[in-house]
């Protein structure tokens, strides 16, 4: 599921390889903790949260796809 959300945040960021990705798992539950840049994380949660509400559908969506529950937490870097 990294991958989906790599994908997701890809284009938004002008360098993917300082975005962090932490799993946490704990069963069925899942908890990814994404870190990105003070400079760039405007870009990822979007006008009103629209964007990160949108990569949290998606992960939602696949979670429940692998009968999983997953929460997507974005912090600043």
């Amino acid at each position: 599921m990294e991958d989906l959300i790599t994908l997701l945040i890809e284009p938004l960021v002008s360098d993917i390889k300082k975005v962090r990705i932490e799993k946490q798992e704990n069963g069925q539950n899942i908890i990814f903790n994404v870190f990105v840049p003070k400079e760039e994380i405007a870009k990822v949660i979007g006008k009103e949260g629209k964007m990160i509400k949108a990569i949290k559908n998606l992960v939602k969506i696949r979670a429940i796809k692998e009968d999983l529950f997953a929460h997507l937490e974005v912090q600043e870097a």
